[in-house]
């Protein structure tokens, strides 16, 4: 039987707590109703499909365990961001087709537009496919720059099924969120937020998080969190490692569900590579240059931007939003490992 990559957090669940004999055959063999009422009561089936890449926590579906296992520790590894950055531009220009960037307007899919166009020797190669959305998030780099450097292609936000028809590759900021983890101020009490966002608080994100997090959650979490390739101290450690580790199908497959598999194989997560996989492992070097200050959040970008083109104000004073390409269809369901789609 083919296994699943990806699930719908909203649909599904609401399905099992309703009737869990409907999708008999999509449950792991871990599978019990103390395992899924954990992921209800933890906020755990609120929004992203959650799977635990290390390895130790069950999960009460029949993930693909084998698809995106995180990467062992390697002490070897040396490369600094920009070089990370510069062999995954060159390896997506080496493919040789048109990249059509999907630019969200945020600040992760703005960077791989720019890094992309530099490295590419035909600057035409490089193109910008987006949606109203995306002007209403960077409508004046648009305007300033943007549209006077690339072909683009602006639609109305859709289902994915329309899309993807040409020959180019299409390229996603999509593993930013999951390298960096969540800025210091992306908190929320909401009982619907997305639960590595409901960690803590300003005041205790670089406390430790054993003292400032929920004890029945960390039971839970304790042989992810013993098995973390990185130490773990703080709140906001804790909360970079369950968006790297938790979240890592989501940022592969959110933009792929609804498309034939050969269609689904055009369109790349910038991030999903092993190298930067290690690199925010390995690094030193703080996610946020400054305690406190969220716009200094992914500041190796926002430092490349600055100094190789010229955008310091945008680097300086463009926030970290969640930002969305498309539009999710409701009654989709699975998508397994074969590429077939399974919609309620």
């Amino acid at each position: 039987m083919n296994k699943i990559l990806y699930y719908n957090s909203y649909l599904v669940p609401y399905v099992i707590s309703a009737d869990k004999t409907i999708l008999s055959k999509f449950l792991s063999d871990d599978f019990s109703d103390t395992l899924f009422n954990q992921y209800q009561k933890f906020g755990l089936n609120k929004h992203n499909a959650i799977y635990d890449r290390s390895g130790y926590l069950p999960h009460y579906l029949n993930i693909d365990k084998s698809a995106h296992p995180m990467p062992k520790r390697d002490d070897t590894f040396n490369l600094s961001f920009f070089e990370t950055v510069e062999r995954r531009c060159k390896e997506l220009i080496d493919i040789g087709k048109p990249i059509k960037v999907l630019w969200s307007g945020g600040i992760d899919s703005t960077f791989i537009l720019f890094m992309l166009h530099y490295f590419a020797n035909d600057k035409s190669q490089i193109k910008i496919y987006g949606t109203y959305n995306s002007i209403l998030e960077s409508g004046d780099m648009f305007d300033r720059k943007l549209k006077h450097m690339f072909d683009y292609e602006i639609s109305v936000a859709s289902g994915s099924e329309f899309k993807y028809k040409d020959d180019s590759i299409y390229v996603s900021g999509m593993g930013g969120n999951q390298l960096f983890g969540p800025t210091d101020n992306m908190f929320s009490n909401s009982p619907n937020a997305l639960f590595h966002h409901t960690f803590g608080n300003p005041k205790t994100i670089y406390e430790p998080f054993d003292k400032n997090i929920d004890s029945e959650l960390l039971e839970f979490f304790d042989p992810m969190i013993r098995n973390s390739p990185k130490k773990l101290e703080t709140v906001a450690d804790l909360r970079w490692y369950c968006i790297f580790n938790l979240d890592w199908y989501t940022t592969l497959y959110e933009h792929k569900i609804l498309l034939e598999p050969e269609r689904m194989n055009k369109i790349f997560a910038f991030f999903d590579t092993i190298e930067f996989q290690n690199w925010a492992i390995h690094t030193k070097e703080p996610f946020t240059k400054i305690k406190g200050d969220p716009n200094t959040h992914r500041w190796q970008m926002r430092e490349i931007l600055s100094s190789m083109f010229g955008e310091v104000h945008y680097s300086v004073n463009k926030p970290k939003v969640i930002s969305n390409f498309g539009v999710l269809n409701q009654m989709w369901m699975f998508l397994l490992s074969n590429g077939e789609n399974i919609t309620g």
